[in-house]
C-alpha cells in the first residue's frame, strides 16, 4: 500500500513538475528580451496581458526605415513574420 501512494505522488509531482519549470524559462526568457511592458502590446489591443509578455520571448527587434522615418521592427524569430512596427 505504503509503495503505490509513494508511486502516485512521485508520479503527480513529476507531472506538475516540467510545466512549471517550462513556464518558469519561459518567463525567464520573456524577461530577459528587455521589452518594456508597453512595448509588448504586440496585437495593438491597448493594454499588454501576460500572454504577451511569455511571447516577447520568441520576438526579435531590429530598426528598418519607413519612408524616411526610423523605425523598429518587432518579428518572430521562428519565421520572421512581422508582428508590429513602431515609428516614432
Amino acid at each position: 500500500m505504503f509503495e503505490k501512494r509513494r508511486l502516485i505522488v512521485t508520479s503527480l509531482v513529476a507531472i506538475l513538475i516540467v510545466p512549471a519549470f517550462f513556464l518558469s524559462m519561459r518567463a525567464f526568457s520573456a524577461w530577459r528580451a528587455g521589452y518594456g511592458w508597453a512595448e509588448m502590446d504586440w496585437d495593438g489591443k491597448g493594454h499588454t496581458t501576460l500572454v504577451d509578455f511569455l511571447k516577447s520571448a520568441e520576438i526579435g527587434k531590429r530598426p528598418v526605415l519607413v519612408g524616411e522615418r526610423s523605425c523598429l521592427e518587432y518579428y518572430r524569430h521562428q519565421d520572421g513574420v512581422i508582428v508590429k512596427t513602431a515609428c516614432p
